[in-house]
């Protein structure tokens, strides 16, 4: 190398052989790897292969290909007229392949497999049906809560409504002489009579009570709003009085609580 070369340029690089591993740039180093690359094919090719892969593979093939003409059972259906491709039977209905072959992997008995699989299917089954049964079951119970809650609230609604009517009806039996409720629920304790004698009294609140006792607080309120729209044209939701049937029909929205809300 001249003292005019420069040692750090790619000509200087160019001349220098690789020795980089993995790569094969020179003929020798090149047909020797090719070598290698032949003798390692023809050993695998020469390998023996284990028993248990030769039989798959023959197995599979033979399941891959189709009877040939020189089967025996074959040649006895093409002289029945067969013609590969053509349903067996009488009119053509049966199959047109063979009986499929399923290999069994496990070592369960006959049979073993799809009793397990029964059994699975019942399970799940079962597992289907006990999970439908606990829903139903939870919204039944959520369906009962509401209703006790919206019947309580009903309730407890009814009996602020009862006493108000009974006070109206008092007011309105009062304005036109009646001196006696007409129904032991008509009126408050307070605005009863106080002129009986107490035994009286006792006498006519026990049959009172006898005759009223299975009523509940809507039911009360059910009645008695029907004698005050009926005897005094009075609605209680309305707070007033009617001028008569007709205008107690055309201006009031109806005799339950609900439909003065709305």
């Amino acid at each position: 190398m001249s003292d005019e070369e420069d040692y750090m340029s790619d000509k200087f690089l160019q001349k220098l052989e690789d020795k980089r591993p993995g790569l094969s740039f020179s003929s020798k180093t090149a047909r020797i790897h090719h070598q290698e690359h032949k003798k390692k094919e023809k050993d695998e090719k020469n390998r023996v292969k284990p028993k248990k892969v030769l039989e798959a593979e023959k197995r599979e093939e033979g399941l891959n290909s189709a009877i040939s003409s020189d089967n025996k059972g074959f040649a006895m259906l093409s002289k029945m007229g067969y013609k590969p491709g053509m349903a067996i039977g009488k009119k053509g209905e049966g199959r047109s392949e063979p009986v499929p072959i399923e290999l069994k992997s496990g070592r369960g008995g006959l049979g073993r497999d799809n009793e397990v699989k029964r059994k699975l299917e019942d399970f799940r089954a079962k597992s289907t049906q006990a999970k439908e049964k606990r829903q139903k079951f939870m919204t039944e119970v959520k369906h009962n809560f509401v209703d006790r809650m919206s019947s309580k609230f009903s309730e407890q609604r009814a009996k602020g409504d009862l006493y108000k009517s009974q006070k109206v009806c008092a007011d309105l039996d009062a304005r036109i002489n009646i001196t006696e409720s007409e129904r032991s629920f008509f009126w408050p304790d307070s605005y009863k009579h106080k002129n009986e004698t107490e035994s009286d009294t006792e006498e006519s609140e026990e049959e009172e009570q006898d005759e009223d006792l299975s009523l509940s607080c809507i039911e009360q309120l059910e009645i008695l709003t029907e004698y005050l729209r009926t005897k005094h044209l009075y609605c209680v939701w309305c707070g007033t009085a009617f001028d008569d049937s007709e205008d107690l029909k055309t201006n009031c929205p109806g005799n339950t609580a609900e439909l003065h809300d709305d």
